[in-house]
């Protein structure tokens, strides 16, 4: 049975193939494990118009395969089919255009097809359907929605002849969502030839009354006007660069030349870009969330901050189809040195003031609102000490858990806690043994802090700082880092109730964000010097939630609060950011 792609019907072949690959409409197109390595295919919902295209899209995808059609053939056909409906195809411009590609075969049944007429861009939604995942995490490619690429440019003024450069445009999201009336005003690059081609077409497609060629180059614009690609669109300044960069996709050559050491390949995207920003122009660059917080990403910030002027973050709560990371869009202006930048979450805005970023060590975007700044001046006008003069440990790697690990005591195994294991104040009982031969295992530390009289322990991988006390000398897993602070007139117990209190939980939160528990972000944390009435009377309560009584919890959270002199409001506030409710 043929397939009818132009109406939407799908072969018998086709559903048993779509059977086989354990397809459905909701945007997976295949299944397998291991990203970097996956064939699978993912539709991504969040670029198509009208949902009611998914099967039309899987219908040609399912085409291409069974027909053995190479993508470029299949997507320039396609293209022609959009150019003929729209009486573009002979017209002189566009004959130009093509005979850059006129080495491609065309495809019949895919060049007279009828597209739907309801998509943004149709050639980039199945171009990015036929990726296979693997591929695009490799490369960091996930295209840019409609309604992203709007709001990014929706303000850029082109009056006054401005102009506009994305310069990994993809197939053209902002290329075709800018407002200028001119298409000599906009200039894209991008590397793969396909989407450098795709972008053309969309550009014909929405200048279709206007005979130009469009200015959309497939060149490596990392490497800018190099020898091997002398071309003027590098001598070119803009006044306004918006772009989606590859997220991921890290080179060590970049790197070098535009002095990003987290070899992220987005740092080296935006520091390359700004150099073709004309002053008082702008720049708007879409990046993950991690951006803001992640000390990798240390040296993009201060960039950011101390070249490229911070003007505005806008947040959002979705995520691109195959990522699970949510995304930033970062606006700065050159020339644009401000004291403060403006945070939009959903339409509202607040003001940060940039002061509150250089006050950390790792130069974290922490978004922080009036009441937040109120609540951490607070805190760090009574921080004294730190936790720098501390002792500090990684748990036992084993090297291999399954083979070294037992659920059940044998002679000669002694117990050992995991993360799972640690709760606030508290371990609960250790579900693993361990024969402790530090000869056989791959990495420990030294000896006499796996057996301190007395330490603290805490949850690696966590939202929330998780504190627990050991004086059993016990061994912990590398799920577990050990802490065996160092703070002047100050108990260990003590020390555990700050880092156990939700002060001290939403100033984590707030100052850092991150989803570990990182040393250095504990570095950070100011403890304040107290009486020795205030260390006896929190170290008892702390003795107290060790012996059982959990209503101590109660009390340390007050005597914390009332230490600082926080008000109700304050306390309640707090407590919604930490515990989602008011206690």
């Amino acid at each position: 049975m043929e397939i009818m792609i132009d109406e939407c019907r799908v072969s018998s072949a086709t559903i048993r193939n779509w059977e086989k690959l354990n397809t459905n409409t909701s945007g997976r197109l295949a299944s397998r494990a291991n990203k970097r390595k996956s064939k699978k295919r993912i539709l991504p919902l969040e670029y198509i118009s009208n949902k009611n295209n998914v099967s039309f899209v899987q219908s040609i995808l399912d085409f291409i395969d069974e027909s053995d059609i190479d993508i470029f053939s299949a997507i320039i056909s396609l293209g022609v089919s959009l150019l003929v409906k729209n009486g573009l195809y002979n017209k002189p411009h566009v004959v130009a255009v093509l005979k850059e590609y006129a080495n491609i075969t065309i495809i019949d049944k895919l060049s007279t097809i009828k597209l739907p007429d309801d998509e943004f861009d149709i050639l980039g939604l199945i171009y990015q359907s036929y990726l296979q995942e693997g591929k695009k995490n490799i490369i960091g490619s996930y295209y840019t929605p409609q309604k992203i690429a709007y709001n990014m440019t929706k303000d850029f003024d082109f009056s006054n002849n401005e102009l506009f450069f994305d310069p990994c445009c993809g197939s053209g999201a902002f290329l075709l969502s800018v407002g200028a009336e001119n298409p000599q005003q906009i200039f894209g690059i991008d590397n793969d030839e396909i989407a450098v081609f795709i972008s053309k077409i969309n550009l014909l497609l929405k200048y279709k009354n206007m005979e130009f060629i469009p200015q959309v180059y497939c060149l490596d614009f990392l490497m800018g006007y190099s020898v091997s690609q002398q071309h003027p669109v590098f001598e070119k300044k803009f006044d306004y660069i918006a772009t989606n960069p590859p997220w991921g996709a890290m080179d060590e050559s970049y790197c070098n030349i535009y002095n990003i050491t987290s070899k992220e390949t987005f740092s080296c995207f935006f520091v390359k870009s700004f150099e073709q920003l004309k002053s008082n122009g702008i720049i708007r660059f879409l990046f993950p969330e991690s951006i803001l917080n992640v000390k990798v990403h240390k040296d993009i910030r201060k960039f950011i901050l101390d070249v490229a002027g911070l003007v505005r973050v806008t947040l959002y709560d979705d995520v691109f189809s195959g990522v699970t990371t949510k995304y930033v869009d970062i606006e700065c202006g050159k020339g644009a040195a401000k004291d403060s930048f403006t945070v939009s979450v959903n339409g509202r805005n607040r003001t940060v003031e940039i002061e509150t970023v250089y006050e950390t060590e790792n130069l974290v975007f922490n978004l922080l609102s009036d009441d937040d700044i109120a609540i951490v001046r607070v805190v760090k006008d009574k921080g004294v000490f730190s936790l720098r003069n501390s002792i500090w440990a990684l748990g036992v790697v084993t090297g291999d858990n399954k083979g070294k690990l037992f659920s059940e005591y044998h002679t000669g195994m002694e117990q050992i806690y995991t993360g799972k294991d640690i709760q606030p104040y508290t371990l609960r009982p250790a579900q693993n043994y361990i024969v402790y031969d530090r000869t056989s295992l791959q990495q420990v530390a030294k000896e006499e802090i796996y057996r301190a009289p007395e330490k603290l322990v805490y949850k690696f991988i966590s939202n929330k700082l998780v504190f627990a006390y050991d004086n059993s000398a016990s061994l912990f897993l590398n799920s577990a880092n050990i802490l065996i602070p160092k703070i002047p007139n100050m108990k260990i117990k003590t020390v555990m109730a700050f880092l156990n209190s939700s002060l001290f939980q939403f100033m984590y939160i707030k100052l850092f964000g991150e989803v570990k528990i990182l040393k250095g972000n504990l570095l950070e944390l100011p403890f304040p010097a107290i009486s020795e009435r205030d260390n006896e009377i929190l170290s008892l309560f702390v003795d107290e939630v060790l012996n059982g009584d959990i209503s101590k919890h109660e009390d340390i959270e007050n005597y914390i609060f009332s230490f600082y002199g926080l008000n109700e409001k304050q306390i309640e506030y707090i407590r919604r950011i930490v515990h989602g409710k008011v206690n």
